[in-house]
């Protein structure tokens, strides 16, 4: 209904005819018919088109050569312009094609240099320029760094690209726009690859990131020049923050002030995300086009006031186009806070956009200025559609013009104020849960609380905090603790909604059909009220509430290993039940518990963990855990460091242990009562077996270990599936082992380039000699196998093969590499 009703106001039309069947309900039904069109703008189709285009270049595992895209592009260009006159929607498919070139050709741009395979991990001297805002923590800062040149001995190379470095030595400050000189180890672009998951390659595609690394102490490393008109607005971003820091309160809630006045998010722990996601306010802490809109908005309504106070200025521009003019600089000022991110981007490109509009004195529609903002963004960066702000960004501007255009003189608070949270927080749910597999459930009412406390009582302080930091210290100080005291009794409010047991609702989007039908359903429930099927929207979002991810039948079990970087972590499915194995290394702002284990548990429909094996005490094992203990029910821990745990459910994992679930067998072979104090010796071994085959879990074990199985567990060695003990170490792998377990499939834990190198050439060796099939998460990502009832030959799904995009690394032919 919005979107018939936007129309009469989008087109000009001959005549339109509105009919209105009131009942004692007050509801209204609204028939519309168009007789005929006067014109036909066809701008927000043609960016929507433009926007399929580049969204099916994503699906693409390589991409097209230049030669057909120049070939592509001429063939379009020639069919626009020989048939627009004939065929009126041909532009819609000049569109399409055009969106799909533009951002091949910008992808073509990006990954046109690589660094070179030999170089990884070599020392490389580099030149260029400190090309963002450094961020520093406890042990190092961060930047991106703008390549100029490369050189490894006597071979130098150009290297025009942009990388991240990453540099220990805090006693050399980093300055936005310098011309450094570092001696550095470089390694090509590669992050785990998970269902579910961030995938940290295509956010470095979209960022331009061809390789990352860290600078090495050397007197190599040197400042060359530095220049105010080199990356000026990091320059003047880095200058504010340091004033910020230097008046910044200490308190829980200062690191947010950063985040609001500059987008920056450093620093900020992991507890106080979760509360965000909890209450569906993690769009108010940074900037972005809620704060714009707000800070716009306030300033257009205190200069039009003041505007009107003196005649002669009337006279010269009227009051109103005087605000305006003036809230779209405070926009573009607080956006260069923020570095210009997409969602600052796109409030600035709309309001530009209304304010043209408004000096011109020509009307705009929502709709126009929207698909605008969107066409210049796609344009400035067509990548972007890569990134989970560009969806919630403009599906939550297209969800408040569709709810809350195209109605008859809406009044009352509720039409205000109330409807406008309604509208976003039930239209967002299909993409929150596309992109995070969770919607807030108290997001109406946090939000409600949350905007106008933010908009009246912290953001006009954070914006005058960053403005006086610059003139008057003493007043930005004085204006920062007075927005940290309004956020503290805020942030109070928003941990009470978080930790309410209905705060969030956690559900699988398992693929696009499944969100197309919920996206329809709730799109209907947002039309106007009387309009004929308005409920029917109710049956299209029934299969998102009745839909069950898919789960083994009885006696099967499935396995799969994630990606985890330098660690482990296993989960085992069975018809009814579930097993974690280890959970991954935690690291300085870095849980791969949170981060991969976790969100995979959400993604398969885990309401809880029946088991959870904590194999022994290393980091990279015992690291992830005491996130899935705090987000999930678990029924019991089996560890061999029951120490560790404050909770009575937390076992030792004794051999001999034997239980079934499903008609699937499990059985601890390792330890014993005597073996508990001997750290990776220690590890709990675990054998699964179904339909004649089994899975052997190992931990860390070393040879020590391995020779205790052989005497007292060999029968129950020989396995189908091993993963490999201590991630193929050659502290492990006795060959007499190998031979007893005679496993069809190895598979490692490893990280990409991991300082170990693991997995040893000499292990890989040792399975080759028995025709095992070895698999690294390193080079496959998560690797899943299903042992189902009739299935002698087990074949891997290997997620980089499945999953495979352009900006991915390579998947190596056999998935496994030594160094």
């Amino acid at each position: 209904m919005a979107v018939i009703l936007s129309a009469a106001h989008y087109y000009p039309v001959n005549y339109i005819s509105f009919h209105y069947l009131c009942d004692k309900t007050k509801s209204f039904c609204i028939r519309t018919r168009i007789h005929s069109f006067r014109e036909f703008s066809p701008m927000p189709f043609f960016v929507l088109a433009f926007l399929s285009g580049d969204l099916f270049l994503q699906l693409f595992s390589s991409l097209p050569s230049q030669i057909m895209l120049v070939l592509l592009t001429t063939i379009n260009f020639l069919i626009y312009f020989s048939l627009k006159n004939r065929i009126r929607l041909v532009y819609l498919l000049f569109a399409f094609v055009l969106g799909f070139a533009w951002s091949a050709w910008y992808a073509q741009g990006i990954l046109s240099w690589s660094l070179p395979k030999s170089w990884e991990g070599r020392p490389v001297t580099i030149t260029g320029y400190v090309a963002s805002l450094p961020v520093r923590n406890k042990w190092q800062t961060y930047f991106f760094f703008a390549l100029q040149t490369m050189q490894v001995g006597g071979d130098l190379q150009p290297g025009k690209a942009l990388v991240r470095l990453a540099w220990r030595d805090h006693q050399q400050p980093i300055k936005a726009g310098e011309k450094r000189q570092f001696l550095v180890r470089l390694k090509r672009i590669h992050g785990t690859q998970n269902p579910g998951t961030f995938d940290y390659e295509a956010w470095s595609l979209q960022k331009g990131l061809r390789a990352s690394g860290y600078i090495l102490t050397s007197p190599l490393n040197k400042v060359i020049s530095h220049h105010w008109y080199h990356y000026p607005i990091a320059q003047f971003r880095q200058n504010l923050q340091e004033k910020i820091r230097a008046h910044l309160p200490q308190s829980r809630t200062a690191p947010w002030l950063m985040a609001l006045i500059m987008g920056e998010r450093e620093g900020i722990a992991q507890e106080d995300w979760q509360v965000l996601r909890q209450t569906g306010t993690n769009h108010l802490m940074a900037i972005a086009g809620l704060h714009i809109g707000i800070m716009a908005g306030f300033t257009h309504m205190l200069i039009a006031w003041s505007w009107r106070r003196f005649e002669r200025l009337t006279l010269w521009l009227p009051a109103q186009q005087a605000g305006a003019c003036a809230a779209l600089i405070v926009a573009v000022l607080y956006s260069a806070l923020a570095g210009f991110s997409v969602p600052t981007q796109r409030a600035c490109l709309m309001l530009a956009a209304f304010i043209f509009s408004l000096l011109s004195r020509r009307k705009l529609n929502a709709w126009y200025g929207w698909s605008l903002a969107l066409l210049l963004v796609l344009m400035l960066n067509p990548l972007c559609v890569l990134t989970e702000s560009f969806w919630l960004s403009f599906g939550t501007l297209a969800l408040i013009i569709y709810g809350m255009g195209g109605r008859l003189a809406p009044r009352g608070l509720w039409w205000k104020w109330g409807r406008v949270q309604w509208v976003v927080g039930l239209g967002l749910t299909p993409i929150t849960l596309v992109l995070f597999q969770q919607c807030s459930l108290v997001s109406f009412l946090a939000n409600s609380i949350a905007i106008p406390w933010l908009g009246c009582l912290i953001l006009p302080f954070c914006f005058l905090s960053g403005i006086c930091l610059l003139i008057l210290p003493s007043v930005g100080g004085l204006c920062l603790l007075i927005a940290d005291k309004s956020l503290a009794v805020l942030w109070t409010l928003l941990a009470w909604f978080s930790a309410l047991p209905f705060s969030a609702w956690y559900h699988a989007m398992p693929d696009p059909i499944l969100f197309f039908i919920t996206m329809t359903g709730f799109l209907l429930l947002l039309l106007p009220a009387g309009f004929p099927g308005k409920w029917a929207g109710i049956l299209w979002v029934l299969p998102l509430l009745l839909y069950k991810p898919a789960a083994p039948a009885e006696g099967d079990v499935w396995l799969t290993l994630l990606d985890v970087g330098q660690g482990l972590s296993v989960v085992v499915q069975t018809k009814t039940h579930l097993l974690v194995y280890d959970a991954g290394p935690r690291y300085a702002g870095m849980d791969m518990g949170e981060s991969v284990v976790l969100p995979f548990l959400h993604k398969i429909g885990a309401r809880q963990i029946d088991l959870l094996v904590i194999s022994h005490g290393d980091n990279d094992h015992i690291g992830g855990a005491g996130a899935l203990v705090k987000a999930l029910s678990v029924g019991m821990i089996k560890t061999s460091v029951p120490e560790k745990w404050l909770q009575p459910i937390a076992r030792t994992c004794f051999a001999g242990d034997t239980w079934q679930w499903d008609k699937v067998l499990f059985t601890f072979i390792y330890p014993d009562k005597n073996q508990l104090s001997l750290g990776n010796d220690s590890s709990c071994v675990l054998r699964i077996t179904a339909h004649g085959q089994s899975i052997l879990l190992t931990g860390d074990i070393e040879k020590y270990a391995e020779e205790n199985l052989l005497e007292q567990a060999s029968h129950h060695l020989q396995s189908t599936i091993l993963v490999a003990p201590h991630h193929g170490s050659k502290t492990s792998g006795l060959a007499k082992f190998i031979v007893a377990v005679r496993p069809q499939f190895v598979l490692y834990a490893t990280g990409y380039r991991n300082r170990y190198h693991f997995p040893h050439p000499q292990i890989v060796s040792f399975y080759e000699a028995i025709q095992a099939r070895q698999l690294n998460t390193a080079e496959t990502g998560a690797i899943q196998f299903r042992l189902k009832e009739k299935n002698a030959v087990l074949s891997p799904e290997i997620y980089r093969k499945t999953h495979h995009h352009y900006w991915h690394a390579a998947l190596m032919e056999d998935g496994i590499k030594a160094d």
